[in-house]
């Protein structure tokens, strides 16, 4: 579990370096949140990222979580676009 936080924690600091390092033109206060679509199995990697998505409005992201009962729809999700991006696999699986 440890390493699970840990990977969130660097997920999330990685993201807020890269919003650091964005253009210098002042960001309007009432901007509209960019959506990212994460394709996710249910637990733990879906839990973690309900915890991340309240940290990710602050930064200006909208995270939607999409929920993937097997290993194979995620990865197809991802290559025909309907995912921004897939988190679940594990160090067994790698």
């Amino acid at each position: 579990m440890k390493k699970i936080l840990s990977l969130l924690l660097i997920s999330i600091l990685a993201l807020s370096l890269f919003t650091g390092c964005g253009g210098g033109e002042a960001e309007e206060p009432e901007a509209e949140l960019q959506k990212i679509i994460v394709g996710a199995s249910p637990a733990p990697h879906a839990e973690i990222l309900e915890i991340a998505k309240e940290l990710l409005v602050e930064q200006g992201y909208d995270l939607q979580i999409q929920e993937f009962v097997d290993y194979v729809q995620p990865n197809l999700a991802l290559d025909s676009g309907e995912i921004d991006a897939n988190y679940f696999q594990h160090r067994l699986y790698l």
